[in-house]
């Protein structure tokens, strides 16, 4: 039979108990129009037991709240939309054939949905219901719940969400976390999901989404967590921890020392003239000179500066060479040389290196001596061709000393 009417008429708990006791089969749809536009929810018995519910029919909200706690990944979600969208098969169901989701978590979270679908339906002040029998339930998933049970549990929440609703408010409550506390928390994992999700921006519908639990499980947890002041719900109308802190540390601003020490001024560098070197775009090394001396304010080498008129101009003037080196002179007629001192021999013999002699063969201490007094050894092409290469020999001078150790 088709069974339509009013919520104002015959209450919902009427209704799902008819349906029960008459053992029926379909799908019992409950519309109204809200704040947000039309919704629509449906309650799915199969022979008078209730197998699945949801206060949203356009959601997929048992597959949310399997998606939300973390039991569905990427790619089993990606197999299952593909699937429901060839063939219609539900969401859930396909992930259930999958074996993506463990069959007792599957119904455990189907069994949720239900208590939070009629949960939602109760406190709907008004609608209509419609009952049809063709209908049938694509995400089945194999659970079977006694009306009364699910009733009683919806009741129970019903008049419990009045003392939730005084902690917060409703869905579009913004709770954030306190900075200080006034006792070390302590927290269980279900409320640390929660914690972790609340951030000053977030209302309590997206922690709902977000968890993918039931709104009245969220609820619970999130008041018990403002009654232990690990939470609180936010005003608009008053300010947060931080903007309260800055407005007092601003207070400070007038009795706390404001001089600073003056940065010391840092005198601009002067301009650097850069001028270019010999050769550098095509400048002499005389064009270089002059753009140098310019440069640096210095008169030009020739021509008179400021203050200097009818003052000759100095010129530098290449030194001439301390000596010219002449040859040496001999003597027309040298003295025979004589015996030298022992001593003397053994000074002269240290104080020159031995060399080879013309023949080849080394010259004695004696020879050494005697070639060093005699004029005529001055006359070696290779000793006198050193003499005249070293500039720091004089010969004059050699020659001068020679003639007083002759005299010894």
């Amino acid at each position: 039979m088709n069974l339509e009417g009013s919520l104002d008429a015959f209450g919902l708990p009427d209704v799902v108990t008819l349906l029960a006791t008459t053992a029926k089969t379909g799908a019992l749809g409950v519309r109204r129009v809200g704040t947000d536009g039309p919704v629509e929810g449906v309650l799915w018995f199969h022979d008078g037991s209730l197998s699945g519910a949801s206060s949203d029919r356009g959601r997929a909200s048992l597959v949310r709240r399997l998606v939300g706690s973390g039991a569905v990944d990427d790619a089993a979600l990606r197999a299952a939309v593909a699937r429901s969208v060839a063939d219609g098969t539900g969401l859930a169901r396909a992930l259930l054939e999958a074996g993506a989701v463990e069959p007792e978590l599957m119904r455990q979270a189907a069994t949720d949905q239900v208590v939070d679908a009629v949960f939602d339906l109760l406190r709907w002040p008004d609608g209509d219901f419609g009952f049809d029998l063709a209908a049938q339930d694509v995400d089945d998933v194999g659970i079977a719940l006694d009306h009364q049970r699910v009733l009683l549990e919806a009741q129970a929440r019903a008049q419990a969400w009045t003392q939730l609703e005084v902690l917060v408010p409703g869905l579009d409550s913004v709770l954030s976390v306190p900075v200080v506390l006034h006792h070390d928390p302590e927290v269980t994992r279900d409320e640390w999901a929660l914690l972790a999700l609340v951030d000053g921006r977030r209302r309590l519908r997206d922690l709902v989404e977000l968890t993918g639990c039931g709104e009245f499980a969220v609820t619970t947890t999130l008041a018990q967590l403002v009654q232990r002041g690990l939470l609180h719900v936010r005003d608009a109308a008053q300010p947060d921890h931080v903007t309260v802190v800055e407005r007092r540390m601003a207070m400070l601003a007038s009795v706390e020392s404001t001089d600073e020490a003056e940065a010391p001024t840092v005198a601009p560098e002067p301009e650097q003239h850069h001028v270019a070197g010999p050769g550098s775009l095509g400048m002499s090394a005389a064009a270089a000179l002059a753009a140098a001396r310019a440069a640096q304010g210095l008169p030009q080498p020739g021509v008179p500066g400021p203050g200097t008129v009818g003052r000759p101009v100095r010129r530098e003037v290449v030194p001439p060479r301390p000596e010219p080196f002449l040859p040496g002179r001999r003597p027309d007629h040298p003295e025979p040389a004589e015996p030298v001192a022992p001593a003397m021999h053994q000074t002269v013999a240290h104080s020159a290196p031995l060399r080879t002699s013309p023949g080849g063969g080394a010259m004695t201490e004696g020879a050494t001596a005697r070639a060093l007094m005699e004029p005529t050894a001055l006359t070696d092409p290779v000793a006198e061709g050193a003499i005249e290469r070293d500039p720091a020999v004089n010969r004059s001078l050699l020659l001068r000393l020679i003639a007083g150790v002759r005299g010894l």
